[in-house]
């Protein structure tokens, strides 16, 4: 077994790894739903955050990497983008197809495309222009603004995305030394502390009756919880945990310029996850949709590579 590994070059097993990782948290995501009808979504992130941030701590012994960040500065703005978008992301989930909200957020690589070119000057090829059309198309189909149910809940994927961009600008340009589960650290305590003051803030003054109808995970306060939700909230956390782990290591061993590429691994399975244990499935032009977020994101990531081929 360690002779066959051994042969797989260190590109094929960073890569073996992301698709596993990405999957794993398909997997775990999927498990927000069976604690979604108990608790709301600042309930959630705060309690998720008590056992993950032992995790990374152990973690962080393990690979004999830092938790506790050096650039202070850089790595706050980031996170605080980072709390946004996947708070958004886990919000409404419970909403509308996973697989949705997961293309939502994985519109990212297109904002990352736009927000470079207005902020930073950068100059964008005909390919990923391409990309940010067929990109586009795609989260209209998904989205089907005027159709009897389109709402305004569901451009909160597509505004996930948009955060998770600016977070992905700045982990790029200015966070390429910092330890990555420093960076993770720095997330998961800032998310807790974001979920148990925003779960306290609907509990002080509750949202209506109206509100919490249309989006009770995202409305809801502090609520009472069972063994049941401590079980199926550690699974969560530890499936996460894994799935770093993994992905941290994949980072290590290799530097995989396709890294985005795999990524997309998460679509694939949270969506058969969805399927699997929900029997939730995207109709057909949802489908289509994702498909189009995926090959948009593979084109900009071929193209990005491409140029650096070119100037290297």
């Amino acid at each position: 077994m360690k002779a066959s590994l051994s042969n797989i070059s260190p590109e094929s097993r960073s890569a073996i790894l992301l698709v596993a990782g990405i999957s794993i948290f398909g997997f775990s995501d999927n498990l927000t739903m069976l604690v979604s009808d108990d608790v709301g979504v600042g309930q959630f992130h705060f309690s998720r955050s008590l056992f993950a941030v032992s995790m990374v701590v152990i973690l962080g012994k393990f690979l004999g990497l830092s938790v506790i960040p050096r650039l202070w500065k850089p790595v706050l703005v980031r996170t605080l983008f980072m709390v946004i978008a996947i708070f958004l992301y886990f919000s409404v989930m419970p909403m509308m197809a996973i697989a949705e909200a997961g293309a939502g957020l994985f519109t990212s690589p297109i904002f990352v495309l736009i927000f470079s070119a207005i902020l930073f000057r950068e100059r964008i090829g005909w390919r990923r222009i391409l990309a940010v059309v067929m990109g586009s198309c795609g989260v209209l189909l998904i989205l089907r603004p005027g159709s009897d149910g389109f709402s305004l809940y569901h451009l909160i994927p597509v505004l996930s995305g948009a955060s998770y961009a600016f977070g992905s600008i700045i982990t790029f340009r200015y966070l390429s030394d910092e330890s990555p589960l420093a960076i993770l650290m720095s997330f998961i305590v800032a998310i807790g502390l974001c979920g148990g003051a925003f779960a306290t803030g609907l509990t002080v003054v509750p949202a209506s009756q109206e509100l919490i109808a249309q989006a009770p995970f995202l409305f809801r306060g502090w609520q009472m919880v069972d063994v049941w939700f401590w079980i199926w909230m550690a699974v969560i956390a530890i499936g996460a945990c894994v799935a770093l782990s993994m992905m941290t290591r994949a980072y290590q061993i290799a530097q995989t310029s396709y890294a985005a590429i795999y990524e997309y691994a998460y679509l694939i399975s949270v969506g058969f996850f969805g399927w699997a244990f929900w029997g939730v499935v995207p109709d057909i032009l949802s489908t289509a949709g994702i498909v189009l977020i995926i090959f948009a994101g593979v084109l900009i990531v071929l193209a990005r590579h491409g140029n650096e081929q070119s100037t290297s």
